[in-house]
């Protein structure tokens, strides 16, 4: 009798995460054409607030982190290891759920990550040791990789392929609004609660798990579980449809020297991307003098920032280098170097305006690639809708690994060479992402079978 019930809830699981059937076909090329504008709104409105709001359980702790080691006597290095269970589970987390969202259904996959990453949340603002703290944290790396999976997916078999640059663009900033979100929701949580970190995770826990259930209905599957026809996003689509799914896997992910050029690119844009996000708050309150709550709401200016680079990016990578993303990147990897040097030379007091102007043009120039080489870019030189989201989780997990990089490296200077170090490494990451991005990287040619 047991053995039927744990069977049977096997199977009931297993089918929560079983791609849906095709749906009978919808009759009428209007009808067709009107259900399909009103999923690909849905669908894109559903992903970005869901993916928005994902990030309320991943970014709620760069303000806290200067109170949370305070209060619990934490060094700069402990913080560095507490901050990078997340990235090394997140990387992982991204790549081994690519391949298995490639085959599974969108809206569960998603989400579950969002319900977990809620769960854990909470969880983690009731503990106090170190490793406890870091396990739990580390657990929420692997919840959180459940959510951009399945929207890579999604992004890849329900939309044609033009303007897929200013579309990609749009949605990615859902993220950097989920961050701008939350590190203002917490400054607000600081100064309602004198401080008290812990309302920092239990609050945003819950708005989570919210987010999750409300996901289940929101989203779809695939187009043929609503009566749709395929989508095909690339040439080689028609021909690999009946190919077994590991040898497209391998031929187009695993040893595509190309896509580990993109890849070796975002692990240094993640290093600046999460050294920034996650040390900048303290950089203000420890050499410019600012309040923990006004440094968490002047940091929130690189993800709000950020939205604007994004957007600018995709649509001059559509529109004016028609669909080549390297110029793009270089450019602003560049520029972004420059800003890191010009942020740490600002001087030791506070100054609001320049601080501000330095922040936004940090966060504008670092998101702009983050978001092409991670979601696009990927995609597009992977070459295939049949693993579009292992080839953006390749490139995810090595972002990830130089997330890890970020928070151990910027902890190990930041306590051996002070703010010196740490702004020398985020630059020196800028420049090494510049020269892949001028030289290493080749666009992919437009056929590709």
């Amino acid at each position: 009798m047991k053995k039927t019930r744990s069977n049977a809830v096997v199977g009931f699981l297993a089918g929560l995460y079983t791609p849906e059937s095709a749906a009978p076909r919808v009759q009428g090329e209007e009808a067709r054409k009107n259900l399909f504008r009103h999923w690909r709104i849905r669908m894109l409105a559903a992903m970005f607030f869901g993916y928005g709001l994902l990030y309320f359980g991943r970014k709620n702790i760069s303000a806290v982190l200067p109170i949370l080691g305070s209060d619990l006597g934490y060094s700069n290095m402990q913080l560095g290891i507490l901050g990078s269970t997340l990235y090394v589970t997140y990387g992982l987390g991204k790549f081994l759920n690519g391949i298995l969202a490639d085959r599974s259904n969108i809206r569960t996959f998603m989400a579950t990550g969002l319900i977990l990453s809620g769960v854990i949340n909470i969880w983690f603002g009731s503990l106090a040791s170190l490793w406890g703290l870091a396990l739990a944290w580390g657990m929420n790396g692997w919840a959180q990789s459940m959510g951009f999976p399945p929207i890579a997916r999604g992004l890849t078999i329900w939309y044609e392929p033009e303007g897929k640059a200013t579309r990609w663009a749009l949605w990615t900033t859902s993220h950097q609004a989920g961050t701008a979100a939350v590190l203002a929701l917490t400054a607000v949580i600081l100064h309602g609660t004198d401080n008290n970190w812990r309302m920092c995770f239990y609050i945003p826990g819950a708005i989570c798990i919210v987010t999750g259930i409300a996901m289940f209905f929101a989203l779809a599957d695939t187009p043929e579980s609503k009566g749709l026809p395929k989508v095909v996003p690339f040439a080689c689509d028609a021909k690999e449809d009946t190919e077994d799914y590991w040898g497209v896997f391998f031929r187009r992910v695993v040893f595509n020297k190309q896509l580990w050029v993109i890849a070796m690119i975002n692990l240094c844009v993640y290093i600046i991307r999460f050294g920034t996000l996650d040390w900048a708050a303290k950089f203000m309150i420890e050499r410019k003098g600012y309040a923990p709550a006004a440094a968490a709401a002047m940091a929130a200016s690189i993800p709000l920032f950020g939205i604007a680079g994004v957007l600018v990016a995709g649509w001059v990578s559509d529109v004016v280098f028609r669909g080549s993303f390297k110029v793009v990147n270089s450019i602003m990897l560049f520029i972004l170097g420059v800003a890191i040097a010009c942020f740490y030379f600002s001087g030791s007091h506070a100054n609001h305006l320049v601080d501000l102007g330095l922040l936004a043009v940090i966060g504008f120039m670092v998101e702009g690639p983050q978001s092409i080489l991670g979601g696009i870019a990927s995609v597009d030189v992977g070459g295939s809708a049949k693993v579009a989201s292992a080839a953006a989780g390749l490139v995810g997990v090595c972002g990830y690994f130089g997330a890890t990089m970020s928070s151990l490296g910027t902890g190990f200077f930041l306590d051996r060479t002070g703010w010196a170090g740490g702004f020398g490494f985020w630059a020196s990451c800028a420049a090494a992402g510049f020269v892949l991005c001028a030289f290493f990287w080749k666009s992919p040619a437009r056929k590709r079978c």
